[in-house]
Parts: C-alpha cells; structure tokens; sequence
C-alpha cells in the first residue's frame, strides 16, 4: 500500500516535469534597454517537443529539436536560418530559459500564459 503510494507520488511528479504544453510568456531584455513580450508556445510528444515563438508584430519562429530529459529541455529557435539555442529546466509553475546569441548568453524566466 505505501509503495503504491510512493509510486503514485513519483508519477505524478515525473509528470508535472513533462507538463510543458501550451502558452508561456517571457520579458526579453536585449540589452539596449528595450524590452519586449515573447510567447512561446510548446507542443510535447513523449520527450521530444516543438512550437513557435512569437515576436511582437505577428514574428513567428519555429522550435525545433526540442528534447525534454527530467526537468531538463534543449531546443533551437531559428532566426534568419540559424538555430539559436535556449537551454532550461521546468519547474512547477516556471521555466528557466538561457538563451545564447551572439557569443552571449541571457537567463529569462517563462511562465504560463493567462491568454
């Protein structure tokens, strides 16, 4: 009975980790002292996901080779033909994203998205 328990628990868990799909918005400070809003949008299928990123002004941008392992995920977003690569570990209510461009690598932090 309390393996069972146990076990129930670690599945849940392990599924939480997984629970990526749908909406997440971010603030993306590149730098200039500009900011803006970008959505990401992740569609899962078992440990490997894709989606789209979405600039202001209806900019839409493929992800591609997104692997989920534990609370870990890799992807590429491809800007202007090039896979720039972002980095992250989910947690319950949050991702944690580093995204490197340019030589530089900047942390954002994705939550879920209320639209």
């Amino acid at each position: 009975m309390i393996t069972t328990l146990f076990i129930s628990i670690f599945l849940l868990g392990m599924a939480a980790i997984h629970a990526i799909d749908g909406k997440w918005v971010t603030t993306l400070k590149p730098g200039d002292g500009s900011s803006f809003e970008v959505t990401y949008t992740f569609k899962t299928a078992g440990d490997k996901f894709t989606g789209d990123v979405a600039f202001p002004g209806n900019n839409d941008f493929a992800i591609t080779n997104g692997t989920i392992k534990g609370d870990s995920i890799q992807f590429f977003v491809m800007l202007n033909g090039k896979g720039v690569p972002n980095y992250g570990r989910v947690y319950a209510d949050s991702i944690g994203l580093d995204i490197a461009m340019n030589n530089v690598r900047r942390h954002h932090t994705l939550v879920r998205s209320g639209k």
